[in-house]
Formats: structure tokens, C-alpha cells, sequence
């Protein structure tokens, strides 16, 4: 009977523990359970605000390392824009030079040693600035009665000895070379045969001594004696036609142009006969002295 009672005793325990054991069991599997539901919620949860947010601000999911780029890209370019900001306060590579204010405006006068690195080239009118002492004989390649057409061949009195202009030119490199042609010729010369020898000349001066300034000088008006003169009259009216085409080719090759014929005219718009010599042409020596200072006080910067 003991040995009975013990044995139910026994298996109630195990059925106990058996019974205990299965209800412990769910509750496990209920937590994990829990969890997982709560780890796919979440996460459901997260690619629904992504795909919301994407949608949002219009942008491809399958396009963000794109838009990454882009957004970067400014880095890439930067340089880029501010190369032009660089060279707008740079000069060109090759810079041509600066415009020409022509006919050339008043300036501060000179001192008379500006003539030391200056040529003369002219007719005869050109050699009364040494004539008169105003400039050197040196640095005056003029005769009298050359006129356009000569000019090329003409030799002169230089102090490399009589040689034709353009080698003189050649020899002195001066930083001006001042032209005053067409006087002679004015009566009988077409414009257009003037202006393009006078060209052919002021470019070969450039190729023989290239930092050489050509300044074209006006040729200067005539008496009312000289326009009515019985032979070789010359009028006023021709010259200035021939110095306004002057003042074109000046402004076209880049030259300096001095306008002595509007400083040396009257009111008349001719010569007065009180500064001429008697041929109604040449001047005396105050008118000399006149062209002289305009020279002084209108010279290339």
C-alpha cells in the first residue's frame, strides 16, 4: 500500500512539471513572435517614409547616386566660371595698340630736345625747320620740290652721309617720323595717286624701322595771291580735300595726324599774305616760329 501511495505521488509531481513546462513554452514563442511583427512593422513603417519622401521631392530612387553627382558636379566646374572673371582684368595676349586721337589734341609743350628723336621727311616748306634752326639738319630728310612720287628713290643729306630716305630712316630708328607731302603735286597729282604712294611710303618706314610712330602732317594752306596766281595756281579747296583723305588714311593705318593747316589759316580760311613769302606758299619765320610751338604742344603721348 506505502509503495502505491508513493508512486501516484511521483507522477504527479512529473505531470506537474509536465504541465508547467507546456505552458511556459507558448509564451516564448508568443514574445518571439511579437518581435519579429514589430521588426517587419518598423520596417515597413521606414521604406514607406523613404518612398513617401522620395516621391515628395520628385526624385528616382534608382537615380540617387546620379543626383549625388549632380550635386557635386559644381565642385567639378567652379574653376571653369572663373577663368573669364581672370581674363577681363588681364590684357590680351596680343594687344593691339591703343586708338589714335586724331587730328592730335592739345597737350602739355614739349621742350625742343623733342626733336632729337624725331624725322622730318618734306619738300621744301620741311626744309625751312632747319633753315630756320628750329630743328636739326640732322633729323630733317627733305629737298626742294619733292613731291609724293620721289620720295621713295630721293637721297638726302644725313649724317650717314647722302643716302636715300628710307636708309636713313633705316639707320637712325627715331621714335617719330614726321611726313609732310603733297604741296608739291597738289595742282596736278590725283588724290588717289598721292594717297597710295604716301602709303606705300609710311609702310615701308614701319618695315625698316618698326617701333617708328608715323605722324601725318596736314599740308598747309596758300595765300588768296597763290589761288589766283596766273601760273601753277593751287587752291585752297583741293587741300583740304587731300588733307580730310589724309586724315582717313591716318585713322585707318593707325597714325598720328597734325593738323598745322587749320592752325595756320586765317579766318579766311586761306594763308594770310602777312605770313607768307611771295609765292603766296612758304612761310616767313614767324610762321615758322607759330608751326614750331603747335608742334611742341601737339605731339603723340
Amino acid at each position: 500500500m506505502e509503495g502505491s501511495g508513493r508512486t501516484p505521488r511521483r507522477r504527479g509531481k512529473e505531470t506537474e512539471h509536465t504541465i508547467h513546462n507546456r505552458k511556459r513554452r507558448p509564451r516564448l514563442r508568443f514574445r518571439f513572435g511579437v518581435i519579429v511583427f514589430i521588426w517587419v512593422v518598423v520596417f515597413a513603417s521606414c521604406f514607406g517614409l523613404y518612398m513617401f519622401a522620395c516621391n515628395l521631392f520628385g526624385m528616382d530612387p534608382d537615380q540617387e547616386s546620379s543626383a549625388d553627382t549632380t550635386e557635386s558636379a559644381p565642385e567639378t566646374t567652379e574653376p571653369v566660371a572663373t577663368e573669364p572673371e581672370a581674363t577681363e582684368t588681364e590684357p590680351p595676349a596680343t594687344t593691339a595698340p591703343a586708338e589714335n586721337v586724331n587730328p592730335l589734341p592739345e597737350r602739355d609743350a614739349k621742350s625742343a630736345d623733342y626733336f632729337d628723336d624725331c624725322i622730318f621727311v618734306g619738300d621744301s616748306i620741311t626744309v625751312g625747320l632747319s633753315t630756320y634752326q628750329f630743328v636739326p639738319a640732322t633729323r630733317v630728310y627733305a629737298t626742294i620740290g619733292l613731291n609724293i612720287t620721289r620720295v621713295m628713290t630721293e637721297t638726302v643729306a644725313t649724317e650717314y652721309g647722302k643716302i636715300p630716305i628710307l636708309e636713313g630712316i633705316e639707320q637712325a630708328q627715331p621714335k617719330y617720323v614726321y611726313v609732310m607731302l603733297g604741296s608739291n603735286g597738289i595742282a596736278w597729282l590725283s588724290n588717289e595717286t598721292m594717297l597710295k604712294q604716301y602709303h606705300e611710303f609710311t609702310s615701308a618706314v614701319q618695315e625698316v624701322s618698326p617701333d617708328t610712330e608715323i605722324v601725318v602732317m596736314s599740308i598747309p594752306p596758300v595765300t588768296a595771291g597763290r589761288e589766283n596766281a596766273s601760273e601753277s595756281p593751287i587752291q585752297n579747296s583741293d587741300i583740304n580735300t587731300y588733307n580730310s583723305e589724309l586724315l582717313k588714311m591716318a585713322n585707318e593705318y593707325g597714325y598720328h595726324y597734325l593738323d598745322i593747316n587749320t592752325a595756320l589759316k586765317g579766318n579766311d580760311g586761306k594763308l594770310p599774305e602777312a605770313d607768307a613769302s611771295k609765292d603766296g606758299m612758304h612761310f616767313n619765320k614767324a610762321t615758322y616760329e607759330v608751326l614750331v610751338d603747335y608742334l611742341l604742344r601737339h605731339t603723340p603721348l
